[in-house]
C-alpha cells in the first residue's frame, strides 16, 4: 500500500547573496537535487535541536575524545516559547 502523498505548498524566500551561495554550498555536500530539500533537511534538524533544547538536554559534540557542549544563544529564548516538529516535509 503506497504511503498518503502530503499536500504541498509553494515558498518563496528571498536570499542574499552569500546566504544563496551558502545553500548552494550545502546542496552540493548533501548531494541533493534542489534547494528545497536542503531547507526540508535544515528544519528536520533545526526542529530536533528544538526539541532537545525543549527538554533541557545538552548537545554535545565530540572530536578526539574531547567532547564540549554545543550552546546556541539565539535560540534559547525561542526554544520554550513554542513546540516544533521535526518532521519537514
Amino acid at each position: 500500500m503506497e504511503a498518503p502523498t502530503q499536500e504541498k505548498y509553494r515558498v518563496q524566500f528571498d536570499f542574499t547573496e552569500d546566504a544563496l551561495r551558502t545553500l548552494d554550498r550545502i546542496k552540493e555536500r548533501l548531494g541533493v537535487s534542489t534547494r528545497a530539500e536542503v531547507i526540508r533537511y535544515a528544519l528536520r534538524v533545526l526542529g530536533w535541536v528544538l526539541e532537545q533544547l525543549d527538554a533541557d538536554a545538552k548537545i554535545l559534540v565530540e572530536k578526539d575524545n574531547n567532547a564540549q557542549q554545543a550552546v546556541f544563544p539565539f535560540l534559547q529564548r525561542e526554544a520554550k516559547s513554542s513546540r516544533y516538529s521535526s518532521k519537514a516535509g
